[in-house]
């Protein structure tokens, strides 16, 4: 039976938002715009626990290409190639779930740092803050060119990213793109960008890798062996996480540079990413169980990723007023507390704003098709 959504990678997707949070921990050195000196990562909280994903936790991002390329390629792949879904339908569904969210935390970032510059005579963290920036980031293109920088809701990035994904998934979808290998040669082809933009070819690299990895899934799924191929593929996935995790604490020299290593990018993206994807999966729909009580989690992983550094940079406004400085934030009760907040901002943002937002620009959509069918 064709399962209707996969909790588990919807949990997945939470988790790696969670994960970028941890990554982005490090912004509390920069309380008043300036780094203060002699910061280090052990710093911060539970550092012996949490070491991989403070070091190394910007990665968790190409897990949501990874899982975005899967999902359109089941939900939307076939249907654009033999034109049931029109430009414009599949436009208003993605911007339905995106925009609403995304333009007022614009505004919110946009007068956040405007407010953090009157105080500190520089902009928090991401510099770049400007009209033509605001502009760009108004309609989603902000970084769909090499080299674009980050600007007033950073972490953004990666969504205005995800929209020219959308473009090209289209566009090639409607040019007769299929599944498999067309997808890992258009992955391959990303993987040539990394030496000029990593954001765009991580972009590439991993939505059609999730493209490939759904071909396989959905062979898969249909055989006999089909359960034992998913504990096979779990198993290599876990040792590759825990390898990865090994390295990460021995500080090993094949992980240096940060996102600058177009080595690791193109293991991570190429393999563990993909693999972990096809593992959940496969899992998943060899059970016949779900996991709805994690599925949550990917209800609220837009917001809470959108809305952390919004969160943050308010906290590094209230700062001075309250007298704290950054050695506060990295106590552990801070930590949690923070994660407490920002989860029930991100149910309160989805239950009763991006959900029904969605839901009214749908049904709007859908009652002027249905004017222009009898017009």
């Amino acid at each position: 039976m064709e399962p209707k959504r996969l909790t588990s990678l919807d949990a997945l997707r939470g988790l790696a938002a969670l994960v970028v949070v941890l990554w982005h921990w490090q912004h509390f050195f920069a309380l008043d715009g300036d780094w203060m000196d002699g910061w280090t990562r052990d710093m911060q909280p539970a550092y012996g626990l949490l070491k991989p994903f403070y070091v190394q936790g910007w990665a968790a991002v190409d897990l949501f290409f990874v899982l975005s390329g899967f999902v359109f390629f089941w939900l939307y792949g076939a249907a654009i190639r033999s034109r049931a879904v029109a430009a414009s339908r599949f436009a208003g569904l993605r911007l339905s779930r995106l925009y609403p969210l995304h333009v007022v935390l614009l505004v919110v970032a946009a007068t956040l740092q405007f407010l953090f510059f009157r105080a500190h005579g520089v902009f928090f963290i991401y510099e770049a803050n400007d009209a033509p920036h605001f502009a760009a980031s108004l309609v989603m293109v902000q970084n769909w060119w090499p080299g674009s920088p980050q600007s007033f809701d950073g972490p953004s990035w990666s969504v205005s990213v995800e929209v020219l994904l959308y473009v090209l998934f289209f566009i090639a979808c409607r040019a007769g793109l299929k599944r498999g290998l067309h997808c890992f040669v258009l992955a391959c082809l990303g993987g040539l960008l990394l030496p000029y933009d990593e954001h765009i070819a991580r972009g590439i690299i991993g939505f059609f890798m999730g493209g490939f990895v759904f071909t396989v899934w959905d062979l898969l799924r249909v055989r006999a062996d089909a359960r034992a191929a998913g504990r096979l593929l779990g198993a290599a996935a876990v040792l590759g996480w825990l390898a990865l995790a090994a390295m990460l604490y021995r500080g090993s020299s094949w992980l240096a540079n940060g996102e600058a290593n177009n080595l690791f990018l193109l293991a991570f993206d190429f393999g563990l990413c993909p693999l972990t994807v096809l593992a959940l999966a496969l899992h998943e729909q060899a059970r016949g169980r779900s996991y709805a009580a994690l599925g949550f989690l990917g209800d609220i992983s837009y917001s809470t990723y959108m809305i952390h550094f919004p969160l943050q940079l308010g906290l590094a406004l209230l700062a001075p007023a309250l007298g704290l400085a950054p050695r506060f934030f990295m106590q552990g009760w801070v930590m949690l507390t923070f994660y407490v907040v920002l989860i029930g901002l991100g149910t309160l943002s989805y239950r009763y704003f991006e959900r029904p937002m969605q839901i009214l620009l749908r049904s709007l959509g859908q009652r002027k098709d249905s004017v222009a069918a009898r017009g």
